[in-house]
């Protein structure tokens, strides 16, 4: 079932992958802000998280690529389900204060991540 349906889900949890890193990129100052709860970032961090935006935005390109080439797609879920899966496990169990906007990041991630695994492991 889930095979049948890869195609989709690729597309969507790609261009919203995408999409995020690409607000990072544009908005570092506001995603920083509802992300994080920053009010003033010193221009390191702003550095930082364009850097990280640019990153996730490559990601999401490699997804939605990935669901037209399936040749490609066992090396970009198995990267992209670590990377989501990882923020995940950063926001939940590590020291930073989660805000509404990371934990909702971080458990849509941690949805795509596990349907990436699932895919992979042929469920």
């Amino acid at each position: 079932m889930l095979a049948a349906s890869i195609g989709w889900i690729l597309l969507v949890s790609g261009m919203i992958t995408a999409g995020a890193g690409l607000a990072a990129t544009l908005f570092p100052h506001l995603f920083l802000r509802f992300g994080f709860g920053v009010e003033s970032p010193i221009g390191s961090l702003v550095f930082f998280v364009r850097h990280w935006g640019v990153l996730i935005c490559a990601v999401g390109a490699l997804i939605v690529y990935s669901a037209y080439v399936p040749t490609v797609r066992a090396p970009v879920l198995a990267a992209a389900a670590v990377e989501k899966l990882a923020i995940g496990l950063l926001t939940f169990f590590g020291p930073m204060k989660r805000t509404r906007a990371l934990t909702a990041m971080a458990i849509g991630d941690g949805a795509f991540g596990i349907l990436y695994v699932a895919y992979l492991v042929g469920l």
